[in-house]
């Protein structure tokens, strides 16, 4: 992105009105099921094979609260994706469409871990999505990593303890 390109969307922003802000989180939270369900469509494919195994992943329906920071709130509808196997269980809980780490969060329950799925919008505006471990009180934030179907297995191997 030039210079040009970045002042002319920091002037964007700097006359976006109440009016305006409000209708962008409103379609935001439109998109956000849809940005979900798609990446839980990519871990189905990714799982396949482990599913034939006896690996079992379903859907959960569940509702979030949340709040913009321009104050607005909203209460939808979303589904997790429970994967399970080898007695363990995985969770992924979409809890926030508007998030300081990116333009959405999925937090990762596993067994005495938690992580997230943090999404990012790349330049032509498609969605990216990294693995976020949680920071140590005593370290830095460990650096994001891109989600590809190898860190995915890594994860459900670690998570289901295989």
């Amino acid at each position: 992105m030039s210079k040009a390109d970045a002042l002319a969307a920091k002037l964007r922003l700097a006359q976006r009105t109440p009016a305006d802000t409000d209708h962008c989180a409103d379609l935001a939270i439109e998109h956000w099921p849809a940005q979900v369900y798609e990446l839980y469509r990519q871990i189905e494919t990714w799982l396949a094979p482990v599913c034939e195994a006896g690996l079992d992943i379903r859907r959960n329906p569940t509702h979030v609260f949340e709040s913009h920071p321009s104050g607005s709130t909203y209460n939808y509808a979303i589904d997790q994706l429970l994967i399970e196997g080898n007695h363990r269980r995985i969770e992924l809980d979409p809890i926030a469409r508007f998030s300081s780490q990116g333009e959405g969060c999925i937090e990762i329950h596993m067994k005495g871990k938690q992580r997230c799925m943090v999404r990012t919008v790349g330049a032509h505006g498609e969605s990216l999505w990294h693995l976020q471990a949680p920071r140590s009180s005593d370290q830095p934030q460990p650096e994001p990593q891109a989600l590809d179907e190898d860190a995915l297995l890594s994860l459900v191997e670690e998570g289901l303890g295989l």
